[in-house]
C-alpha cells in the first residue's frame, strides 16, 4: 500500500509540475547601447528546451515558474535568470570581446557570425558616418575585401562597383543589388552617412543566392537607424568645409607650345611657323576652369524607445559645389539632396508591426565635361576673354583646329536635374506558435525626375555659336512594388539549431518618360522656360514605357550541431516577364565546421576560433530590356529588293528586335574560406578562394541586315572570374593608459577571362578610337581588354626607317618620319596592319588593397584609411587628337620627354603625332596603379564635466580629410577611371577628383 501511495504522489507531482508551466516572453539588449540583440541563445537549464531572438531581439519561451533561463550570445558573457514566476523578463547582456562581429544580416533575415557558411562583410555605422561623402557607397572604397569602388569627382556622382570582377559585358548589367531595411532600390544616394546602421556585401552566389535572379553581381545590403529602448535622445550633426581639384594636369605654357608648333611643321613641312613673341599671353586653361569649392552636411535626429515602441526621426540636408568653374552663378555646377526618414515599430504579445518612410530631394546642374577636354587641347596662347570683356575668338590666332574657348562653353552649359524619391514600407511580424514566426511587408519606391537644357543665343566665334535658343524638358516616373512574406521556423533542443524559412515575393516595376524639345524659346528666366513658348516648326515630344512582374519563391534551412557543424542551403524561383520561358531555379548550399569546437583541439591563447567553410551556388541575371522576348515593329514606308530601291510602299519596320530563345545569364560560382581569432580574439583573419563562371553571358552579337537591325542581344559567351580575398585585423586596450587601437587591412586579386564567345568573329568590339577599336572581349582574354601596335621604339632617323625590314624585305612603314613610332612585326609579314595589333594591357586590377587604422586615447580619437589598385591599364586618349586637332596643345610632360632629334629619346614621338602616330598603341596606355590616403579624422570628445555644464550628453568635434593624398605615375589627373564593362579604363574627358577638408561637430541631447 505505502508503495502505491508513493507512486501516487510522484505521478501528482509531475502533473502538478506541468501545471506550473507558463509562457515567458521579453527582449534581450545589448548593455551598451541598449540596441537589440537577433540570435540570442535562451535555454531552460538542466533542460534541452530552448530558442533564439528574433531580428528585433524578442523571445518566447515555456518554462516551469521556478526554473532557470541561461542567456548565451557570442562575444556576449552569459546571463543566468531565474523565472520567479514571471511572464515578462527583459534581459541585457555585456560584451566579452571586441573584435568578433556578432550579428550579421544576410537577407530576409539574420544570423550570427559564428554560424555563417559564406563570406559576408559588414561595414558598421562609425566607418561610414565618420567619412565626408556625398554618397555613402563612396564611404565603401577600400573597406571590403573583393569590393572594387571606382569614385568619380562629380558633384553627387554614383561611384561604380564591382564585386568580384566583371561578371557580365552587359552594359546595364554590371553593378550590385542594393537593399535598403527590405526594400530594392537602385542606389542608395537618397541616404546621409548618418543615417546608416550597417552595410553588409554579400559577395559569393551561396550568400546571395536569396535574392536569385537579382543578385549575380553581388548585393549589397542597408539597414537604417532605428530607435533604441531608453530616452529620447536629440542628434545634430554638421560639417562645413572647402574641396580643391587634385592632381590637376600642367599643360605647355605659350611659349612651349609655340616651339613644339614649329617642331612638328619642320618635321612634316606642313603647317605654318609661328614667333612666340606674337602671342603674350599664356593661359593655364585647368586652373580657369576649376575653383575651391564648398561642401556642407546638417542633420538633425531624434530617437527612443520603451518596452513597447522604438522611434527613429532624421531630416537632412546636404550640398557640394563642384569644382569646375562655369563662371555663371545661373547655372553653378553643384549638387544639393534633402532627406526625411521616419522609421517606428511597435511591439504587442505576439504581434510587432513598424513602418519605415525615407523622401529625399536630389537637384544637380552637372557639369559640362566636354570644356575640360577643350581646356586640353586648346592653345594657351589666348585669354577667355578680351580687355572689353568680350569672348576671345580662338579661331583668329591662326592656329588649324576647331578650337572653342573652353570658359565660354562651361559658361553656356544650362543644365538642371531634379529627382524627387519617396520610399514608404510597412511589416508586420506575428508569433503563431512558440517556435514559428510570419512575417508581411510590403514597400513601394516611387522616383520622379525632370530635367531641362537651355542652349541660348551667344556667339564666341564662327565655330563656337548659337543665333537660336533650344529647349529640352524630359520627365520620367518610376514606380516599383514589393511585397513579400516568409514564414521561419526556429527551434533549439538539445545540441541541434534548426531554422527554417519558406518565403515569396512580387516585385512589379514600371517606368515611362516624356521628352520634348522646340526652338526660339524667349531666353528669360528658367522658371519661365517653356516648351509651348517655342516655334511650331521643330517642336516634338517622344515618350515610352515599360512594365515588368517578378513572381519568386524562395526558402533556406539552417542547421548547426554543437555550434561546430554547420550548413546552410538555399533555392529560390524567379519568374520574369521579360523572358519567354520565365522561371528559372537557383540553388545554393554552405558548409562549415568550427575545428576550434572539438576536443582534440587545444584550448590555447593561440587560436580561439577556427571555422572552415566551403559554398557553392547558382545566381540570375535580370538586367536586360523589358520585353525581351518581344519584336517591336513600326508602320512607315521603305524599300525593298523585290520592289526596287525607287519604289517605296507602306510596310512594317523593326524598331526594336529581341531573340525571342533569350534564357538567363546564370552565374555558377564555388568558394572555400577560412576564419580565425586569435590571442583572446584580438586578431583576425579571414581568407576566401572562389572561382565564379558566367554561363549564357548576354551581349549584342552582329546578325544578318535582313532582320532590320544589325545585333541582336543573345546568351553569346561564358566568362570566369577567380580570385582571393583576404581580410586581417588587430586590436587592443590598454586599459591604464585608457588607449584603444585597431588596424585592419583587405587585400584581393581576381583573373577575369572570357572562355566563350558565340558569334561568328569571336570577337565583342568596345571603345572606338581614331576609327579603329581600341578594346576588345574575345576567348582567351580578360572583358574588354586593350588591343593595338605596339611600340618598339622611336625611328632615329631615314636610315633606320629603311632598315626595318619583314624577313623578305619589304619596308614596314615607309611613310615613317624621324620621330614616329616603331611597330612590331607580329606575324613577320610585309606590312603593318591590323592583324599586328596585339593585347596590350587590361583595365581590370591584378589586385586592389585597403587598411583603416583607429586609436582612442581619454577624450581624443582618430582614424585613417589608406587605398589602392595595382596591375591595371588606363587609356590616355586625350593625347590621341591630332587628326581632329592639330595644333592642339601639349601636356608639359610631353614637352620635357619629347623627340628633337636622333639619339634624345627612344620612348616619346616627336611633335609632329601625325596619324601613323595616333592609332591604338602602346605608347599611350599607362599604369592605372595608384596609392590614396582615403580618409582622416581626428575628433576631441568634450569631458564630462564640461557636457554637464552645457546640458548635452555628448559632444564631439572633428576635422577630416578625404582623399588629400593621391598618388600615381598616370599623366592625368586621376587614374581612377571607370566605364561599360567593355569600355572601361578609357580617359577621355573625366572629372577630375577633389581633396576635401571640413570641420565638424557632433552633438547629442
Amino acid at each position: 500500500m505505502k508503495r502505491k501511495l508513493l507512486l501516487i504522489m510522484l505521478l501528482l507531482g509531475v502533473v502538478l509540475k506541468g501545471y506550473g508551466q507558463i509562457r515567458i516572453s521579453g527582449v534581450v539588449t545589448d548593455a551598451a547601447d541598449g540596441s537589440t540583440l537577433p540570435g540570442v541563445t535562451i535555454r531552460v537549464k538542466d533542460t534541452t528546451q530552448g530558442t533564439t531572438t528574433d531580428i528585433d531581439g524578442r523571445y518566447q519561451i515555456t518554462a516551469a515558474q521556478d526554473a532557470i533561463l541561461v542567456f548565451t550570445f557570442i562575444g556576449m558573457t552569459p546571463k543566468e535568470v531565474p523565472v520567479e514566476g514571471r511572464t515578462v523578463i527583459n534581459v541585457s547582456l555585456s560584451s566579452d570581446i571586441t573584435t568578433l562581429q556578432e550579428v550579421v544580416f544576410i537577407g530576409y533575415g539574420t544570423g550570427t557570425r559564428q554560424d555563417l557558411t559564406a563570406p559576408i562583410t559588414t561595414v558598421r555605422a562609425e566607418e561610414i558616418s565618420r567619412q565626408t561623402t556625398a554618397n555613402p557607397a563612396q564611404a565603401l572604397q577600400g573597406k571590403v575585401a573583393g569590393l572594387q569602388v571606382t569614385n568619380r569627382g562629380e558633384p553627387g556622382s554614383e561611384p561604380q562597383i564591382r564585386i568580384r570582377g566583371i561578371s557580365t559585358v552587359f552594359a546595364a548589367g554590371g553593378g550590385p543589388l542594393y537593399v535598403v531595411d527590405g526594400v530594392i532600390v537602385d542606389n542608395i544616394n537618397f541616404l546621409n552617412n548618418n543615417d546608416i546602421e550597417s552595410i553588409t556585401v554579400l559577395k559569393d552566389a551561396s550568400a546571395g543566392a536569396i535574392y536569385g535572379v537579382q543578385a549575380a553581381n553581388g548585393v549589397i545590403l542597408v539597414t537604417t537607424k532605428e530607435g533604441k529602448k531608453g530616452d529620447t535622445q536629440v542628434n545634430f550633426s554638421t560639417y562645413t568645409g572647402f574641396q580643391h581639384a587634385t592632381n590637376i594636369l600642367e599643360m605647355s605654357n605659350t611659349e612651349q607650345y609655340i616651339e613644339l608648333l614649329n617642331q612638328r611643321t619642320g618635321l612634316t613641312g606642313s603647317g605654318n611657323f609661328f614667333d612666340p613673341e606674337d602671342f603674350p599671353h599664356s593661359t593655364n586653361w585647368y586652373q580657369e576652369l576649376t575653383r575651391p569649392a564648398l561642401i556642407t552636411s546638417h542633420e538633425l535626429s531624434i530617437s527612443g524607445g520603451t518596452d513597447n515602441s522604438s522611434y527613429s526621426y532624421g531630416i537632412g540636408y546636404f550640398h557640394q559645389d563642384g569644382i569646375l568653374n562655369t563662371n555663371n552663378p545661373e547655372n553653378n555646377n553643384n549638387f544639393n539632396r534633402l532627406n526625411f526618414r521616419a522609421k517606428s515599430d511597435y511591439y504587442f504579445n505576439n504581434i510587432d508591426l513598424g513602418y519605415n518612410l525615407i523622401f529625399s530631394r536630389n537637384n544637380t546642374v552637372p557639369a559640362y565635361n566636354y570644356s575640360l577636354y577643350q581646356a586640353f587641347v586648346a592653345p594657351p596662347a589666348f585669354t577667355a576673354r578680351q580687355d572689353n570683356d568680350e569672348w576671345t575668338d580662338p579661331t583668329a590666332l591662326g592656329f588649324s583646329g576647331p578650337f572653342a574657348n573652353p570658359v565660354a562653353s562651361a559658361y553656356y552649359h544650362d543644365v538642371v536635374n531634379d529627382e524627387y524619391r519617396l520610399i514608404p514600407s510597412a511589416y508586420l511580424s506575428a508569433t503563431i506558435m512558440e517556435y514559428l514566426t510570419f512575417r508581411s511587408s510590403i514597400s513601394a519606391r516611387l522616383a520622379f525626375g525632370q530635367g531641362k537644357s537651355f542652349n541660348p543665343t551667344y556667339y564666341v566665334s564662327g565655330l563656337q555659336n548659337n543665333t537660336t535658343t533650344s529647349l529640352n524638358k524630359n520627365n520620367n516616373f518610376n514606380r516599383n512594388l514589393q511585397f513579400d512574406n516568409t514564414l521561419e521556423y526556429r527551434r533549439l533542443f538539445d545540441s541541434h539549431n534548426v531554422r527554417l524559412m519558406v518565403g515569396s515575393s512580387v516585385q512589379e516595376y514600371f517606368s515611362n518618360f516624356l521628352n520634348a524639345n522646340a526652338f526660339n524659346v524667349p531666353d528669360l528666366s528658367s522658371e519661365t522656360q517653356y516648351i509651348s513658348l517655342g516655334d511650331d516648326t521643330g517642336r516634338n515630344a517622344s515618350d515610352g514605357g515599360t512594365k515588368t512582374r517578378v513572381l519568386s519563391f524562395f526558402s533556406r534551412a539552417s542547421y548547426s550541431f554543437e555550434s561546430k557543424y554547420l550548413m546552410t542551403a538555399t533555392i529560390r524561383a524567379d519568374g520574369s516577364s521579360k523572358y519567354n520561358d520565365p522561371w528559372g531555379i537557383f540553388p545554393s548550399l554552405g558548409l562549415g565546421w568550427v575545428i576550434s569546437q572539438e576536443d582534440f583541439m587545444p584550448d590555447t591563447r593561440f587560436v580561439n576560433y577556427l571555422k572552415l567553410r566551403g559554398s557553392w551556388g547558382q545566381l540570375g541575371n535580370n538586367n536586360v530590356p523589358a520585353n525581351s522576348a518581344l519584336i517591336v515593329g513600326s508602320p512607315g514606308p521603305g524599300t525593298t529588293g523585290i520592289f526596287g530601291s525607287d519604289n517605296p510602299i507602306p510596310g512594317l519596320t523593326f524598331q526594336t528586335v529581341y531573340n525571342n530563345f533569350l534564357i538567363w545569364e546564370t552565374l555558377e560560382e564555388f568558394n572555400v574560406g577560412v576564419e580565425v581569432f586569435s590571442f583572446e580574439e584580438r586578431l583576425s583573419f579571414e581568407v576566401d578562394l572562389y572561382n565564379r563562371i558566367t554561363n549564357n553571358a548576354v551581349f549584342f552579337a552582329p546578325i544578318p541586315g535582313v532582320a532590320g537591325t544589325s545585333e541582336l542581344l543573345g546568351n553569346n559567351g561564358k566568362i570566369r572570374n577567380r580570385g582571393i580575398d583576404l581580410s586581417l585585423g588587430w586590436s587592443d586596450r590598454n586599459t591604464s593608459r585608457d588607449l584603444t587601437w585597431s588596424l585592419t587591412g583587405n587585400f584581393s586579386t581576381v583573373d577575369n577571362e572570357v572562355l566563350e564567345i558565340r558569334n561568328e568573329s569571336g570577337v565583342i568590339f568596345g571603345a572606338l578610337t581614331n576609327g579603329q577599336f581600341l578594346t576588345r572581349t574575345m576567348v582567351g582574354y580578360p572583358v574588354g581588354a586593350f588591343f593595338g601596335y605596339n611600340v618598339t621604339g622611336v625611328f632615329q632617323n631615314l636610315g633606320e626607317i629603311n632598315g626595318y625590314t619583314s624577313p623578305n624585305g619589304v619596308v614596314l612603314q615607309p611613310d615613317a618620319i624621324p620621330g614616329d613610332f616603331k611597330y612590331e612585326n607580329i606575324n613577320n609579314d610585309d606590312r603593318i596592319d591590323d592583324a599586328d595589333r596585339v593585347m596590350l594591357g587590361s583595365p581590370i586590377p591584378k589586385f586592389t588593397y585597403g587598411f583603416t587604422a583607429n586609436v582612442t586615447w581619454r577624450q581624443w580619437d582618430a582614424v585613417a584609411t589608406f587605398q589602392g589598385v595595382y596591375g591595371n591599364m588606363v587609356y590616355n586618349a586625350k593625347r590621341t587628337i591630332r587628326n581632329v586637332f592639330p595644333d592642339a596643345n601639349y601636356d608639359l610632360d610631353f614637352y620635357e620627354n619629347h623627340w628633337t632629334g636622333s639619339g634624345s629619346t627612344n620612348s616619346y614621338p616627336s611633335a609632329a603625332l601625325t596619324r601613323r602616330n595616333i592609332f591604338p598603341n602602346s605608347f599611350f596606355l599607362e599604369s592605372g596603379s595608384y596609392f590614396r590616403i582615403r580618409n582622416i579624422q581626428i575628433g576631441y570628445t568634450l569631458p564630462e564635466n564640461v557636457r554637464n555644464n552645457l546640458r548635452v550628453r555628448s559632444m564631439r568635434v572633428y576635422f577630416s580629410a578625404q582623399n588629400p593624398i593621391t598618388l600615381f605615375g598616370y599623366n592625368g589627373y586621376t587614374p581612377e577611371i571607370g566605364g561599360s564593362p567593355i569600355a572601361t579604363g578609357i580617359d577621355n574627358d573625366t572629372y577630375p577628383l577633389s581633396a576635401t577638408y571640413t570641420m565638424g561637430i557632433n552633438v547629442n541631447f
